[in-house]
């Protein structure tokens, strides 16, 4: 009996690799070659991706701003909180008053971690409403600068 499961595994995983090998050997052989021909090098359209027959503008590198992240931070937190309120609002015949309490606990502390963002601003996506930038120190005059040396040895 454990032969056999093995033997099914072995035959699997034989398979999974002709599947792979296939996958990743036959496009570079069915496809077309432009760096073969010398006639299609100079073609514009051969080195540029090509989507929706739009050609593409500006860079694929773009940075969303940093309001995205928060917001996507604040789903991850409320939903684990959501999934937590679900298995105690299951277990509640089990868990009684104590778990009420733990819940209640639990609950509280998000409540006040949301306004404690509330009222730093960090759910407001207006640029006014939120903390000023840090500002830095003045950099030295050239009449200010001392010479530092390095006592290490090389």
């Amino acid at each position: 009996m454990v032969d056999d499961a093995i033997w099914q595994i072995c035959v699997y995983g034989l398979c999974v690799g002709l599947v792979i090998a296939v996958m990743l050997g036959l496009p570079p052989l069915l496809g077309e070659r432009h760096w073969k021909k010398p006639e299609r090098r100079s073609d514009s359209a051969t080195a540029i991706p090509y989507e929706c027959g739009i050609q593409p503008t500006g860079s694929a590198q773009v940075r969303p701003p940093v309001q995205y992240y928060l917001i996507a931070m604040f789903f991850v937190i409320f939903d684990v909180e959501a999934a937590y309120l679900y298995a105690w609002a299951v277990a509640v015949p089990e868990t009684g008053w104590l778990g009420f309490i733990e819940v209640s606990i639990f609950v509280a502390i998000l409540l006040a971690s949301l306004a404690y963002l509330w009222l730093t601003g960090a759910l407001d996506w207006n640029t006014q409403s939120q903390r000023p930038p840090v500002r830095h120190h003045r950099k030295p005059h050239a009449t200010e600068v001392k010479e530092f040396y390095d006592d290490r040895v090389a």
